[in-house]
């Protein structure tokens, strides 16, 4: 979860993580990461077209992970490959609605 600090500026993005590590039928595992930000405050999200997507640096952020995990399982005696992320990014009003019961969820093109 997205932590405050006494004396520290806001995060732009708030939002929750899932890491772990589960094994297949085969006898490998896989090392995730799941989950969910949205940005902090309204201002945030109306000046997206105008100031850099902060999400832009959570994807890099991610994509590090990735690539440090592969590396350094690779490196260890290990064989490892990354797997093409899945990312979403849902228009929060559409949610918003299909929570009132306005919009049906099927309008959300989750599966």
């Amino acid at each position: 979860m997205t932590m405050e600090a006494p004396y520290d500026s806001e995060h732009p993005v708030t939002g929750t993580r899932q890491f772990g590590i589960e094994q297949n039928s085969n006898g490998s595992y896989n090392i995730y990461v799941r989950g969910v930000d949205r940005f902090t405050s309204r201002i945030q999200e109306a000046t997206v077209g105008i100031f850099t997507n902060p999400f832009l640096f959570a994807d890099s952020l991610w994509e590090s992970f990735q690539e440090k995990t592969n590396q350094f399982v690779n490196s260890n005696g290990g064989v490892s490959t990354i797997n093409t992320p899945i990312t979403s990014r849902p228009n929060f009003n559409k949610v918003k609605e299909v929570l009132e019961g306005s919009r049906p969820v099927s309008d959300l093109g989750c599966n």
